[in-house]
């Protein structure tokens, strides 16, 4: 059961109370949830569109890939395992694995050891887009998000966002608990190539944010 906080001062009231009975909320916490929202839904559309446009291949693609390419030590998962680490519900994970199936970019197999199972696996083709891909995505997260905000503030994002998944992870499995090191794999990741990125710019000597 969600709780709301009965103890903030009048001024910094949640809600107020409109006519005919109506609460809604204060232009500040109104701002703050639609904020959130919005810039979210924003960057997952932009990045997608880029992937898209440059490499045909959709973000949720490119993340099973890199759950494939980078996040397991053969480039094979079950497709259990794949639904825990990504951040999506199994029927999206089948339908994206049988896109990317289709395109030649993964392979799907009967576990040996529980014909009940399937394993998920890599493809050349899918190594090989992921490696092209990796730069466009990474490139694009540096423009719309890490270039626009200083590294103090990406820090409190980063702090702000995992309060709010506090609650949600409580409730999960210990299965998705295990896995919650994986996002900060690929953030690091994305770190990792905005820095090679910004070395290989400067030694051409090129400007850079």
């Amino acid at each position: 059961m969600v709780k709301t906080r009965t103890s903030r001062p009048d001024g910094d009231a949640a809600f107020r109370l409109g006519r005919r009975g109506i609460r809604y909320p204060s232009p500040t916490h109104a701002a703050a949830f639609l904020g959130l929202v919005r810039a979210a839904e924003q960057l997952d559309r932009t990045l997608d569109t880029e992937l898209r446009s440059a490499h045909g291949i959709s973000l949720r693609g490119f993340e099973v890939l890199l759950h494939l390419g980078a996040f397991s030590p053969d480039g094979r998962l079950s497709m259990t395992q794949l639904t825990l680490q990504a951040p999506l519900s199994q029927s999206r994970v089948s339908r994206l694995v049988a896109e990317l199936e289709r395109d030649g970019f993964v392979r799907r197999d009967v576990d040996e050891r529980d014909t009940r199972a399937v394993i998920v696996s890599i493809t050349k083709v899918g190594l090989a887009m992921l490696q092209d891909a990796q730069d466009t995505h990474y490139d694009g997260l540096e423009r719309h998000l890490f270039s626009r905000l200083a590294p103090g503030e990406i820090r409190q994002l980063a702090k702000i966002t995992g309060k709010l998944l506090e609650d949600a992870s409580a409730r999960s499995t210990p299965e998705r608990r295990a896995q919650r090191s994986v996002p900060a794999d690929h953030a690091r990741a994305a770190s990792a190539r905005t820095t090679a990125s910004r070395t290989r710019a400067s030694s051409r000597g090129e400007g850079g944010a």
